[in-house]
């Protein structure tokens, strides 16, 4: 038979043209289109082995082969598979009738132009080739086929068919690179194409060299596809050094092999010391691998944000071969896959905090502000994940560490709410006037430091039966909590009738910036402080949100007085002797300042705060 000439269909020759012009960044994917297309083939000759006697007999051992030759720009893939008749090739390779090449190519707006991932979603990873190839030849023979075909095209329009001399089943493709895509033909450019995306490939993907001697470029079986008990720490620390990049040897791994509706395997690694990239959030991910074949190597569907530290590789077989980063979004597979990870992630990490807890401590003074983000994102472990939280508090110190069950097990009499305040740092929350009247009762306090401590007690309000109190906002009654303090000594009990005008005073001078002024039942060393309303952001809060917005102004304050503290009691007799002293202002305005500072707030008027202390230590002869 001559040979014959056909046409490609309007949409084919679309999708040729963006692909010969090169719109794809990532060219190099081309070769791993190829060879998981050669496996495809190995796979379905051997199925049809196990039902069919008469197939035709490969040339060589199963296998994938690539070779090339230099001299005329030639890059050779060969493989042992099932192979294509002449109809097969006409419906595979003539056309994309199968592959849904509209929808294809509706999908390429600008963005996706980029995206080599999208190449394989509706079945044209083929015709990646022609990124690289100026022509393609193809000879092919079906393992239950009378004769060999072979299919020539350059891309321009058309593409040949007549009759081949190939004996054996299978195909070769033959490409023709352009004289710009000359890379393709080195030896080292190959070989890592191979590693990075068809190291695990079933199938021996084998190297021939100008002797036509064989040298395998794939591993065999992964790490992760062993049964444990076949593999040593030794093979687990070098899967993670290639996955991660990370030198040092992980803190710990989880072996997961997952049978059933949804079978996978998976290997993931929780780093000893923080990776650099850990706040890129465009960097997490783990490896995806379908049938041995690299799909992508920064997979967010399989390991939620606030695990972004874990590095790992996931491989399944329930995914199309062929995925693009949409369909990993769109698949309801993934979801799935994630929640098990997840679910042996936090168990792993729940295990070291049982067993080890100085090694998990160390962990989590690196790991512990990232993973309370699972908090926020991830309802559903929300009491696997109080069980890993720690925290610094009034007992602990600043070295100390400790768990919500352990801080409840050791709760004062008669206490009903666990008890926190957060501020900027370890230095500025233990040393707040708000602490005192609990730690004179004996109450531990639970000190939050980290910016994502806001939005773990907006999305934790409970642990147990126990609410989280923050004691800076609202009324702090502490009555019948812990251990009754001794009474402070007094020359005369203030009654609140007394200190009334006082407070007027503060009123009058502060009211556009107060809310109320009112008699304190937290404080017993200060002379004042703030608090916000019970419902209201925390001072922390404000000061967050007004670090990344001019323009907010947050809630105004109540301002707390001791009654008993020096200070206020001489305010009181100066109101009571003179209300109009020209002092009482300076006072008030100092005392507002200093509960500014306290709370971790800066105050009003700098300049003016210092020239009105300085004025009062003056007066005091100091």
């Amino acid at each position: 038979m001559s040979q014959e000439v056909f046409s490609f269909q309007a949409e084919t020759q679309q999708l040729l043209n963006l692909m010969i012009h090169s719109l794809y960044s990532n060219k190099e994917i081309f070769l791993r289109e190829l060879v998981s297309n050669a496996s495809d083939a190995i796979d379905k000759v051997r199925f049809e082995e196990i039902t069919k006697t008469n197939l035709l007999p490969a040339e060589k051992d199963a296998g994938i082969r690539l070779s090339v030759v230099p001299e005329n720009r030639k890059l050779i893939i060969e493989d042992t598979g099932i192979g294509m008749n002449r109809e097969e090739l006409i419906a595979n390779l003539g056309t994309i009738a199968n592959s849904g090449t509209k929808k294809f190519l509706e999908k390429l707006n600008e963005s996706d132009k980029r995206d080599a991932q999208l190449i394989g979603q509706f079945g044209v990873g083929f015709y990646a080739a022609f990124m690289v190839a100026e022509k393609i030849i193809v000879e092919t023979r079906g393992a239950s086929a009378s004769e060999a075909w072979l299919w020539e095209s350059d891309g321009s329009g058309t593409y040949t068919l007549e009759k081949g001399n190939r004996t054996a089943r299978g195909t070769r493709i033959e490409l023709t690179l352009k004289e710009d895509e000359k890379e393709f033909l080195e030896e080292w450019r190959i070989k890592g194409i191979v590693k990075k995306y068809s190291d695990y490939v079933t199938y021996p993907i084998l190297w021939l060299d100008k002797e036509s001697k064989e040298e395998r470029l794939n591993k065999s079986t992964p790490v992760w596809a062993r049964n444990k008990k076949d593999n040593k720490p030794e093979d687990y620390q070098e899967l993670y050094k290639q996955l991660s990049g990370d030198w040092q040897e992980p803190l710990l791994w989880e072996h997961i092999s997952v049978e059933g509706l949804l079978p996978f395997q998976s290997v993931v690694y929780i780093p000893s010391v923080v990776p650099f990239d850990l706040y890129q959030r465009e960097s997490h991910g783990l490896h995806l691998y379908v049938k041995r074949v690299s799909i992508a190597d920064k997979c967010k569907e399989l390991i939620p944000e606030y695990l972004r530290f874990v590095s790992g590789v996931v491989e399944t077989d329930e995914l199309p071969l062929n995925v693009s980063r949409e369909i990993l979004q769109q698949n309801s597979k993934l979801p799935n896959i994630r929640k098990q990870v997840t679910k042996k992630l936090l168990g792993s990490l729940q295990n070291l905090a049982k067993n080890d807890a100085e090694k998990y401590t160390k962990f989590f003074e690196q790991f512990g502000a990232v993973l309370k983000e699972g908090f926020h994102f991830d309802r559903d472990n929300h009491e696997a994940l109080a069980d890993l939280a720690r925290f610094r508090t009034t007992t602990t110190g600043r070295d100390g560490w400790v768990s919500l069950k352990e801080y409840w097990d050791r709760k004062a009499d008669g206490q009903r709410e666990i008890y926190f305040l957060s501020g900027n740092s370890y230095d500025a929350v233990a040393a707040s006037p708000h602490l005192e009247a609990l730690t004179s009762r004996g109450i531990e306090v639970v000190l939050l430091t980290d910016p994502i401590d806001e939005w773990f007690v907006m999305d934790y309000p409970k642990f147990g039966e126990a609410s989280l109190k923050s004691i800076a906002k609202g009324d702090l009654d502490l009555t019948g909590v812990g251990k009754e303090p001794e009474k402070i000594k007094t020359s005369e009990e203030l009654a609140p009738e007394k200190i009334a005008p006082l407070l007027e005073v503060f009123r009058r001078i502060c009211g556009e910036t107060l809310k109320d002024v009112k008699i304190s039942k937290r404080l017993v060393d200060s002379p004042c402080c703030l608090v916000t309303d019970e419902f209201a952001m925390s001072a922390h809060m404000e000061r967050m949100m007004k670090a990344s917005n001019k323009d907010f102004t947050g809630s105004k304050r109540i301002l707390e007085v001791n009654p008993n503290h020096p200070i206020i009691r001489s305010l009181v007799n100066k109101v009571a002797s003179n209300p109009a002293d020209v002092a009482l202002e300076e006072w008030v305005d100092v005392l507002y300042d200093t509960a500014l500072l306290a709370e971790g707030s800066p105050v009003r008027n700098p300049g003016q705060f210092a020239k009105k202390l300085t004025k009062m230590l003056e007066a005091h002869n100091l």
